[in-house]
């Protein structure tokens, strides 16, 4: 198993490059690294950040772009505006390989307009993203979809329809464990649809509550049943990556997160 931590954890408090001192002076080894602008795709920046990876002697295990600035487009019929979506999603690529990453976690597009029920066509779906998993392998880069409960992987069966159409090889999954909740799911259910395909898991906890609905905390501080999630991670036979990925807001300092850190890896460990 791999255990690591994602720089989401301090955005947007601390910029991209700074979270790399915080991370090693947690002992963190393994790391994804979420760009927070369109500048840091650039090389220049990209230079200087791998710098102070290896400095530090971090490894970078993948790479999440803010994805709302380009993804969506990645995905209409507007020539213009997919062709200036996929140059951006090479800068990404790019960036990822400079930095030795393994996977691009991708949310694809979103649905943000609940008043119409989300109808999918997969097969324009597959075509689509088959297209990038190629590219994306050109890269050495696993491209991995992750559930978004705003996008259009929500749902648990996404992942098995989409696989049932001719596929890439390079098309692999990420499973969120916070966006599985806010989508109304037990997050276990995602782990058999994605068949053997899933790479990394963000993992956080959740709480449930009248007044502010279902947000995430640090793992083992809300309603998530732990062990039956390990337990059913361990009959898939699951040995890749476990980021911890939370919000600013889910911690009190940078103690209590490292602290939380050590807890998952001792729990995912056993």
């Amino acid at each position: 198993m791999i255990f690591g931590m994602s720089t989401a954890c301090f955005f947007p408090n601390v910029f991209t490059e700074e979270t790399i001192d915080l991370l090693a002076g947690m002992n963190i080894r393994n790391i994804e690294v979420f760009f927070s602008c369109m500048s840091e795709y650039k090389k220049s920046f990209i230079t200087e950040l791998k710098k102070r990876i290896l400095d530090r002697g971090l490894n970078v295990y993948s790479v999440h772009a803010l994805s709302t600035q380009f993804e969506p487009q990645l995905f209409t019929v507007q020539k213009r505006a997919r062709q200036e979506a996929y140059d951006i999603f090479k800068q990404v690529l790019e960036a990822g390989a400079q930095l030795g990453a393994q996977a691009y976690v991708f949310h694809g597009p979103s649905n943000i307009k609940h008043t119409r029920k989300l109808v999918l066509n997969y097969t324009y779906i597959a075509e689509n993203v088959c297209a990038l998993a190629d590219t994306a392998m050109d890269y050495d880069i696993k491209l991995a979809w992750e559930n978004v409960h705003w996008c259009w992987y929500s749902k648990p069966d996404f992942a098995s329809e989409l696989l049932k159409l001719p596929s890439t090889e390079n098309l692999y999954f990420t499973l969120d464990i916070k966006q599985a909740a806010q989508a109304g799911y037990n997050p276990k259910d995602f782990l058999t649809g994605t068949q053997g395909r899933l790479v990394n898991i963000h993992i956080c906890d959740f709480s449930v509550g009248e007044d502010r609905g279902i947000c995430p905390v640090l793992p083992f501080r809300g309603s998530m049943d732990f062990n039956d999630f390990r337990t059913a991670l361990t009959e898939t036979g699951y040995d890749n990556a476990i980021i911890l990925e939370v919000y600013k807001d889910s911690y009190s300092d940078y103690k209590e997160l490292s602290d939380n850190y050590k807890e998952v890896v001792s729990f995912f460990s056993k």
